[in-house]
């Protein structure tokens, strides 16, 4: 874990489920109570709570790409928050550091889970890591407005796409759970 503070959520049927070796990519976890005794553990610990409390970015992805009932979808998929600085409020914005680091460890996540697919929920993060030349591969767009990128990662690739993070005002779940699918499918 060189650039990671958080180890990420893999989920009991990663790999074994429809949904396939799905990787989903958030973009900062913020801690407005202090900070946990293990921030290496959070985010396992965080997805574990999910079926006790309700978290408004969590229940929105779950939503998006839910095929049972609520939060059977963390047991399918992979997961991770790409900043990993402890961030002390949602509008906090990341340095430029920070989003360098978040890069590194995109890269790491996709290493240690062999994602088939991977949707990153976080435009400024989808930015950074692909509005420049450099990694991966154009392949495709979903509505002439969502890219689809292929990324390679220590012993394969897999394909990627970026959309807006659940909590951007005027987030329309049946519309990205339309993109989802179209995605998923191909």
């Amino acid at each position: 874990m060189k650039n990671l503070t958080y180890k990420p959520h893999i989920g009991k049927n990663y790999g074994t489920s429809e949904l396939g070796k799905l990787l989903i990519i958030g973009d900062s976890h913020y801690f407005n109570n202090g900070l946990p005794h293990n921030l290496s553990e959070f985010t396992v610990e965080k997805i574990k709570e999910l079926r006790i409390i309700s978290a408004n970015f969590y229940d929105k992805v779950d939503a998006v790409l839910n095929q049972g009932g609520k939060h059977d979808i963390w047991d399918k998929i992979a997961f991770a928050n790409a900043i990993q600085t402890p961030f002390s409020s949602s509008d906090q914005k990341p340095t430029r550091n920070d989003l360098d680091t978040a890069k590194l460890a995109f890269r790491e996540y996709l290493d240690m889970t062999k994602p088939e697919k991977v949707i990153v929920f976080s435009s400024r993060i989808w930015e950074h890591c692909f509005n420049k030349a450099g990694w991966g591969k154009h392949l495709d767009k979903i509505d002439n407005r969502w890219n689809i990128r292929e990324l390679n990662y220590d012993g394969g690739t897999c394909k990627a796409i970026g959309l807006h993070h659940p909590s951007t005002p005027g987030f329309d779940k049946l519309k990205f759970q339309n993109i989802v699918a179209q995605f998923l499918n191909n």
